[in-house]
């Protein structure tokens, strides 16, 4: 059991031994402080051995989640067994992701009753970390005080930003309460899923004929297919160095690793709202497996526990391995989502190599993410010779990522240039203009 001085010890103290001060004009006063004193000693011992024997109960949730960039309230009831009114004080350890240091709070709990604390936090990074017992103090009197750990340790997983998620559920949501009543009639064409049996007609591919189906009806029977709703779409996260830089945003101050992991969650939920099979991967020098393509409730979560699970790497980017990856990895045409900021001049040569083993049998969509501070750099007015300088080096930098945009549009990639904080709208735009224009 911890033990240690309460508030009121050392005042008590002071207060009982001041009389001592007049032994010297009367003797008895010294007895008289000296007897205070002990008193408020029996008092403190009575109280320490009083506390012992109580017990505290805590309760909080064992495990939360929050989004990436948005504030967490950490709530901690706590109960006594005590038939006296206590004074209680918790201390809580915030992890370094939470932003960090300890956060106390208190109050008084009468007999029987609950005292609610709250502790705020802040998610600054994806990822899973643990929030030790708190620690409690608590008094009857204020002499003593006992301080032990209660509860148990929570976990707090911080998961990519859902605001967008929500948003846009809310707005398709309206819009089919709109269309209620309509109907999509199936397109019938070279696809892969099976529609219907019909008679053959002149013209017809005799690879499609139903041979079982028309020796049962004694004529030419044909499959017809229909061009399949459910395409491939995955989704490519660069996660080496050139995506550690932070930058501005609605949430804070988050990494383009970040932003672009938000953007994969909302393009995700949209994917699988269109009846898509959505895959994620995450690369840098080498490439993980990730999550393979799938739709259902299941496979978002599963998509978000992977995706919250990113982080950046000091490591380069090698698009060559990636497009070897996909080629093994994909058996249809799919719509290959490129997360990534546009190599320097100089290594231009591995991303053009890698779209050029992509298509034409797959759709690589490259979303760039732009450095606005360096396209402003590149447009100002220098001062001095410094600043002209840095003029001159980021408009070769900006000139040489725009002619590496023009190459990659020739070699038939889709290509959308957006500052970190708006990847997420700029993806979900450039997939629904894909699907509009039925590129897949």
């Amino acid at each position: 059991m911890n033990i240690r001085p309460g508030p009121y010890l050392i005042p008590a103290l002071a207060a009982v031994a001041t009389p001592a001060l007049l032994a010297v004009w009367w003797a008895p006063a010294g007895f008289i402080a000296i007897g205070a004193v002990l008193g408020v000693v029996g008092l403190a011992v009575a109280e320490a051995w009083w506390l012992g024997r109580v017990r505290l109960q805590a309760q909080r949730a064992p495990r939360t989640a929050v989004s990436l960039g948005r504030p967490l309230a950490l709530p901690l009831q706590l109960r006594h067994d005590a038939a006296a009114e206590l004074a209680l004080v918790a201390r809580c350890l915030i992890a370094d992701q939470l932003g960090g240091g300890s956060q106390t709070a208190g109050g008084r709990c009468a007999a029987g009753a609950t005292l609610h604390l709250s502790f705020t936090a802040h998610a600054q990074r994806r990822g899973e970390m643990e929030l030790p017992a708190a620690m409690v103090a608590w008094t009857r009197w204020g002499l003593i005080e006992r301080i032990t750990g209660v509860g148990t340790a929570a976990v707090v997983a911080v998961i990519p930003d859902l605001t967008a998620v929500r948003r846009l559920r809310r707005q398709l949501d309206a819009l089919f309460l709109r269309g209620m009543g309509t109907r999509l009639a199936p397109r019938i064409g070279q696809g892969r899923e099976f529609d219907r049996l019909r008679e053959y007609v002149q013209g017809d591919d005799f690879r499609h004929i139903a041979w079982k189906a028309a020796a049962r009806r004694n004529q030419l029977i044909v499959r017809e297919y229909r061009v399949e709703r459910s395409q491939d779409v995955l989704l490519c996260l660069d996660n080496g160095h050139r995506m550690t830089a932070r930058v501005a945003g609605p949430e804070g101050w988050l990494t383009r690793t970040d932003h672009a992991v938000n953007a994969a969650v909302v393009t995700a939920w949209l994917c699988n709202r269109c009846e898509d099979r959505i895959g994620l991967l995450s690369f840098a020098a080498d490439v993980d497996r990730g999550v393979p393509q799938g739709r259902g409730p299941a496979h978002l979560a599963a998509i978000t526990a992977f995706a919250t699970g990113i982080e950046e790497r000091w490591l380069h980017t090698d698009y060559r391995a990636l497009a070897g990856h996909l080629r093994r990895r994909l058996r249809h045409r799919t719509l290959v989502l490129i997360a990534t900021v546009l190599p320097e001049p100089g290594d231009h040569g591995d991303l053009l190599a890698a779209i050029r083993m992509l298509v034409p049998r797959h759709l690589p969509l490259v979303m760039v993410l732009t450095d606005p501070v360096l396209d402003a750099t590149a447009e100002s007015l220098p001062s001095d010779q410094r600043e002209l300088c840095r003029t001159l080096v980021a408009g070769d930098v900006v000139h040489g990522r725009q002619q590496l945009v023009r190459e990659l549009r020739k070699l038939g990639a889709l290509v959308v240039e957006t500052a970190p904080g708006d990847l997420g709208v700029a993806a979900v735009n450039a997939y629904l203009d894909v699907k509009r224009r039925q590129l897949l």
